[in-house]
């Protein structure tokens, strides 16, 4: 790839954001499928990439089928030309995952005697991809175990937004994202951890969360970001709406609100109930406003490290 193909691609992929943990649970597909939900419209395109052999993201959060992996498994191997699912939501679309990326692990290790160059692949058909759709944001859910593909997609980001839960297991699991970050960066990867958010939260365990924060702090040290000030509560009812009738937590929140007004005109006028899809939440709302919260972090800090580099590069 010469000078002018790598300025080209690196500008075109400078808001794709890559969700990741080296341990599964920990909330990377609803935060995928919230933040995305939240961010995309008619005005402002968000391209989703499931990259998780289990397509919970694509298949299970945004309800989308998809071609279990096949464009992404092609795109990584030999550049083919990216064909997202369009418009799965207004200004949203979607390359879905699947079990058809189970082959990329040994991809990844015959590359070198291969010669095939799958970061630099995937690079170009994505910066191809967002320059013809023009995406405001571009966010890839992973797998967690899939280290050699985890390892392409820290090449391949701009930035690293990483979710953990409360416990010592995803504290170990940040800790080996952080040391193949490094790896990444070591190699010229030009990744960003954009910073930490705590999943799956008691919102009253204050002093709980507090240790958390600090735990998290701890992680950070040295790497320039900080742990999100959002946290995602934990409402199992909610989570299991979500996933079961593949929606977005704002979604979910409009079905809520329209299946409770739907009820309360049928008793006052003496209706008999219509049976209606059950949701177990009571009110999603909470739910919906944490992402809501993260979501506004998340632009935020993407604009403030971006009008830090314009100053640099203006000074240098």
């Amino acid at each position: 790839m010469d000078r002018t193909t790598s300025d080209r691609t690196a500008r075109l992929l400078e808001r794709v954001i890559l969700v990741a943990n080296q341990k599964g649970g920990v909330g990377k597909s609803s935060i995928v499928s919230a933040l995305a939900g939240m961010i995309a419209g008619p005005e402002r395109r968000v391209l989703v990439i499931d990259a998780d052999q289990q397509g919970n993201v694509s298949r299970n959060d945004l309800g989308v089928s998809g071609d279990r992996g096949k464009t992404l498994a092609m795109a990584l191997q030999y550049a083919q030309a990216l064909e997202p699912v369009r418009d799965v939501r207004p200004g949203l679309d979607v390359i879905p995952g699947g079990p058809l990326l189970a082959a990329v692990a040994s991809m990844v290790a015959t590359a070198g005697q291969t010669g095939i160059d799958i970061a630099g692949n995937v690079a170009a058909t994505l910066a191809d991809l967002c320059e013809r759709e023009q995406y405001a944001l571009v966010l890839i859910d992973s797998g967690p175990g899939d280290a050699p593909l985890l390892d392409v997609l820290l090449e391949l980001a701009r930035y690293l937004l990483v979710p953990s839960c409360d416990d010592e297991a995803s504290f170990d699991g940040v800790e080996l994202l952080a040391g193949r970050c490094l790896r990444a960066q070591s190699r010229g990867a030009r990744i960003d951890l954009l910073g930490i958010v705590l999943f799956n939260v008691n919102p009253r365990a204050t002093v709980r969360n507090e240790e958390a924060v600090q735990t998290l702090a701890d992680l950070l040290e040295g790497s320039g970001a900080a742990a999100f000030s959002s946290m995602i509560r934990t409402d199992k009812a909610t989570a299991i709406d979500l996933r079961k009738q593949h929606l977005t937590p704002g979604e979910l929140v409009t079905e809520s609100q329209k299946q409770k007004k739907s009820r309360l005109k049928q008793l006052a006028s003496g209706q008999k109930l219509r049976q209606e899809k059950k949701l177990w939440s009571r009110d999603p709302s909470g739910l919906a406003n944490d992402y809501q919260d993260l979501a506004r972090e998340v632009l935020l800090r993407v604009a403030v490290s971006e009008g830090r580099q314009s100053e640099e590069a203006m000074s240098s």
